[in-house]
């Protein structure tokens, strides 16, 4: 008799990390190559911080459900293995990058972009694209240890 209970919370984690990881590379990958290739630099830059935006909420929901379901998995049918340490280092590595790119790169980019400092707008989106990448790196990793 398969396991019910297990499967349930498996597909939440499953579901919470795929719509993270995806949405991540959506964006890299199909969204903001798009806007750019049919926009002006600066009416995509708008379109990506609102979409960006909007897509924190949903990736903060995603962190608190990884963190539920993945508490859950460790506590009734999970023991402890190199990768499962693994799994939750890269899982924690990605909050964390989340936490950083909200609460300080984020307002920062904005202030920087109101105030027409391009020279730190340019620093700090670097330092956005690659915290992203990172974090989609890290994302194929735990999706691939889970």
């Amino acid at each position: 008799m398969p396991n019910f209970t297990y499967m349930a919370v498996n597909w939440v984690y499953m579901l919470s990390l795929c719509i993270w990881l995806g949405g991540m590379i959506a964006f890299v990958v199909l969204f903001a190559p798009s806007l750019t290739a049919v926009l002006s630099r600066e009416d995509a830059g708008h379109v990506v911080a609102n979409f960006l935006t909007r897509l924190r909420p949903t990736v903060v929901v995603c962190i608190v459900l990884l963190t539920i379901t993945s508490v859950a998995k460790y506590g009734y049918w999970e023991t402890v293995t190199p990768w499962l340490l693994m799994r939750w280092m890269a899982l924690g590595i990605m909050a964390a990058l989340a936490a950083y790119d909200f609460s300080v790169l984020a307002p920062k980019l904005v202030k920087s972009k109101a105030t027409g400092d391009t020279t730190t707008f340019g620093k700090l989106h670097k330092t956005a694209v690659k915290t992203m990448g990172l974090t989609m790196l890290l994302g194929l990793i735990v999706l691939f240890l889970s």
